[in-house]
């Protein structure tokens, strides 16, 4: 096992670390062999098999340049693991590598440059979140719904199912060969505001009752408004949760690496080709309508992007600190339930992504 050299540890750009040093020129020499037995796989020469060229005349044959650059490339890559281990430095991808010093019988000078994960040093989270919450709870009214908006929902529930009674009644006809068979008799054919083979529902009783689950037209808009009244506490609820957390940025410093902005990038990419998948297009065919390639439009996300790590590291930092984790039976329920929505996922990213969504709930409730 390689010793660890001295080094000289600096930061760098934001979230970025500078790692340098040189490995003595004993432990340097030792990749020698390693090196030769490399390269002797892979050169071709007459007379000789494959891995069984003598040093000497690999050496005459590659030059030492080519056999030190070898030599370099198998002591760092067993070097760097090594240095983050026993430093404890959180890494992210790999590494930019620039060899310093390269020669024969000397130490090899090296130089890392490293994303790492920031350290979060969080602003008074508790002091914000109280001082947040008791001014909604201030300014919080009671929620309103006008009577537009359970009327605007009752319409276009009305619609669809006219639509799809519609639908149904004209397949039924085509299918027996009673109609459809002349511009007049189709639907297409008939008068602009008509709609032939249709029935007009009147938003009554009956119309309630055809739901299934209620006897008047009026039990069907208090359930409506009510449903209104919780899609939008929810929203209240999340726009506050939002405001906390990027008050919390706002007081905290967080040095965000470049390679977690485009990482968030990636990820921004992938749900939205799947949101794209799911309503039946391609993609491709989405990103030719938009006139735009996948780059362009990641280049545009750069302050979402930033934003949603900056909130996936207090979170992050917060669960940490107090010691907030996901219960298994909580997970396993949450992972059961996203199976059924999410049958492509890999069960491990499933619950991944379900450990973080109870996590982060238990923080706000915190």
């Amino acid at each position: 096992m390689l010793k660890l050299p001295e080094l000289k540890i600096e930061p760098a750009s934001e979230g970025e670390l500078e790692l340098s040093g040189e490995l003595s020129a004993g432990e340097f020499e030792s990749f020698r062999a390693p090196a030769l037995k490399t390269l002797g796989q892979a050169i071709k020469l007459d007379g000789f098999r494959p891995g069984h060229v003598p040093a000497e005349v690999l050496t005459q044959q590659v030059g030492e340049g080519k056999i030190l650059q070898e030599m370099a490339e198998q002591a760092l890559a067993e070097l760097y693991p090594l240095i983050l281990t026993e430093r404890q430095i959180a890494a992210l991808g790999r590494p930019e590598v620039t060899i310093t010093k390269l020669a024969p019988g000397n130490p090899l000078g090296f130089k890392f440059k490293t994303a790492v994960m920031p350290e979060v040093k969080l602003g008074d989270y508790q002091t914000i979140a109280k001082k947040l919450n008791s001014a909604d709870n201030t300014q919080a009214g009671a929620i309103e719904i006008k009577d537009e908006a359970v009327m605007k929902v009752l319409e276009d529930l009305r619609k669809s199912r006219e639509t799809a009674s519609h639908a149904s009644h004209s397949h039924h006809e085509h299918a027996e060969g009673e109609k459809g068979d002349t511009p007049e008799d189709s639907p297409l054919g008939a008068a602009q505001g008509e709609s032939s083979g249709s029935v007009k529902l009147e938003l009554n009783d009956d119309f309630a009752k055809s739901l299934g689950q209620f006897e008047t037209l009026e039990e069907l808009k208090a359930k409506i408004k009510s449903n209104l009244e919780t899609e939008e506490q929810l929203k209240q609820k999340d726009k506050k949760r939002v405001a906390i957390i990027e008050e919390v940025i706002k007081n905290s410093d967080l040095k965000i690496a470049a390679i977690l902005v485009e990482n968030e990038k990636e990820k921004m990419l992938a749900e939205m080709e799947g949101q794209i998948g799911q309503m039946g297009l391609k993609f491709d065919d989405y990103l030719s309508h938009l006139k735009k390639t996948r780059d362009d439009l990641k280049a545009g996300w750069d302050q979402e992007a930033r934003q949603r790590v900056a909130f996936g590291l207090v979170l992050n930092e917060i669960a940490a600190r107090e010691k907030i984790e996901a219960p298994a039976e909580e997970l396993k329920n949450e992972v059961d339930y996203l199976k059924l929505q999410y049958k492509d996922i890999a069960e491990e990213r499933l619950r991944q992504y379900a450990a973080g969504l109870i996590v982060n709930e238990k923080v706000f409730n915190y």
